[in-house]
């Protein structure tokens, strides 16, 4: 099936799409699911270590690659402690298999929150 057409829309869910801590790497946070749209909200990263880390973050089309073409946020400085919203997801609409993945270049000191709304 395919994205729905948004005019025929029956729910519309919002919540939280993503709350987790990262891995190291390219970390898929969500993938739109089958005959589903969202709209993506807001973007929270948290560094809860005592070091800067490195995050970038990707919007990728339904067949597409987390390779770095569909960055969005690339090489960003999160410093010790602190917390940054990602405004430039902020109003993203995305179609089935669409995913926003994030990359932290240090395992389990990254925590991650993706809000939204979820068409069926």
């Amino acid at each position: 099936m395919a994205t729905p057409n948004l005019s025929n829309i029956t729910t519309v869910t919002p919540g939280i799409l993503a709350s987790q801590q990262l891995a190291s790497g390219d970390t898929t946070i969500y993938t739109v699911p089958a005959n589903k749209a969202a709209k993506l909200a807001k973007l929270v990263l948290t560094n809860t270590s005592a070091a800067a880390v490195t995050v970038s973050v990707s919007v990728v089309p339904s067949g597409g690659s987390v390779d770095g073409t569909h960055r969005v946020v690339s090489g960003y400085s999160l410093a010790a402690g602190d917390s940054t919203t990602v405004t430039e997801i902020e109003g993203c609409w995305l179609g089935q298999g669409d995913l926003v993945s994030v990359n932290a270049s240090t395992a389990a000191v990254v925590d991650v929150m993706l809000s939204g709304l979820v068409f069926a």
